[in-house]
C-alpha cells in the first residue's frame, strides 16, 4: 500500500479570469493545482486553452496540467514553455498517430515535469501497461473526460485494484467523482493522487473542503 496520498484541486474553466479566481481560492493550501484543458473535440465543449498564459498565475510552478485534447503533439511546445509540475495526456488521443513515444521523450528531455498517461473507463489497461517505462504515474478516469460532476463508473475501483495487483510499485492517480463518499474506496483500491473539482469548488469553502478530503484520504491508508 502507498505511504502517502495527495488530494489535488482540479480547475475546469472557459476563461482565464475564472480559472485565476479558482486558483486563488486554493493555492495557499496545496502543493499542486490541476488545470484541465479540453478542446471540444476529444472531450468536453472547450475550455481555456492558452497554456502559455498559465505562467501568469501566482505560483504557476504548482500547475498540474491535464490535457483532454486530440493531436497531443500540437501542444508539446506550449507545455515545454510552461514546464508544469505535472503533465497528463490521454492514451486514447494518440490512437492511430504513433506519436506517443516521441511526445513523451520530448517532454522528458525538455521539462522537469512528472509525466502521466490517462485512461478512459472503457479503454483496456494494456494500453497503459505497454507505456509504463515512459511515465511517472498512471491516471485512471472515473468517468468519461470533459465535464465535471458526472456519475461515477462503478468499474473504476476494480480496475485500479487490478492494475495495482499487477504493478505493485506504480503510482496511481484517479480523476472523476472524487468526493467524501468515494475517496476512501479510491485510496483502498490503490490510488495515491486524487484529483477533484466539484468536491472542492461545488459548495462550501474550498480550502476547508480540501483539508477534509485530505484527512479522509489519509485515514483510508
Amino acid at each position: 500500500m502507498q505511504q502517502s496520498v495527495e488530494v489535488v484541486p482540479a480547475i475546469l474553466r472557459k476563461t482565464y479570469e475564472k480559472l485565476e479566481e479558482d486558483w486563488e481560492k486554493v493555492r495557499h493550501g496545496t502543493n499542486h493545482i490541476q488545470v484541465d484543458i479540453t478542446d471540444g473535440v476529444f472531450a468536453g465543449d472547450g475550455s481555456f486553452r492558452d497554456i502559455r498564459r498559465l505562467k501568469q498565475l501566482v505560483e504557476s510552478q504548482k500547475t498540474d496540467l491535464h490535457l483532454m485534447v486530440h493531436t497531443p503533439a500540437n501542444y508539446v511546445d506550449d507545455v515545454i514553455d510552461l514546464n508544469p509540475a505535472r503533465c497528463i495526456f490521454h492514451i486514447e488521443a494518440f490512437e492511430g498517430t504513433g506519436d506517443t513515444k516521441m511526445v513523451y521523450e520530448k517532454l522528458r528531455s525538455a521539462t522537469q515535469s512528472e509525466l502521466s498517461l490517462a485512461l478512459n473507463p472503457d479503454s483496456p489497461m494494456i494500453w497503459l501497461e505497454e507505456h509504463l517505462s515512459m511515465i511517472d504515474f498512471v491516471t485512471f478516469l472515473g468517468y468519461m473526460p470533459g465535464f465535471a460532476n458526472q456519475e461515477i463508473d462503478p468499474r473504476i475501483f476494480n480496475k485500479i485494484a487490478e492494475f495495482r495487483a499487477k504493478n505493485k510499485e506504480a503510482r496511481i492517480a484517479v480523476d472523476g467523482h472524487v468526493d467524501k463518499e468515494t475517496i476512501g474506496y479510491y485510496v483502498k483500491s490503490g490510488a495515491s493522487l486524487l484529483y477533484t473539482n466539484t468536491a472542492i469548488f461545488g459548495s462550501g469553502e474550498p480550502q476547508e473542503n480540501l483539508k477534509q478530503l485530505q484527512l479522509l484520504a489519509e485515514a483510508a491508508l
